[in-house]
């Protein structure tokens, strides 16, 4: 069995701890402070990509 790619669970890993941590954040403290969280969406699509990049690499 294959193991998964590395970039693929930090990005999985870091989404669900980041969505996860902004939801307490909200529900909490303030849920004006969670919107500094949403910015770090865009790292873990980008970790998936190089991901895929490394695992399907052009010809």
């Amino acid at each position: 069995m294959r193991n998964i790619n590395k970039y693929y669970k930090i990005a999985f890993i870091g989404a669900a701890l980041n969505l996860l941590l902004q939801l307490i954040v909200a529900f909490a403290i303030d849920p004006p402070l969670a919107a500094v969280f949403t910015p770090f969406y865009p790292v873990w699509v980008m970790l998936v990509v190089v991901g895929w990049r490394k695992e399907h690499p052009r010809r």
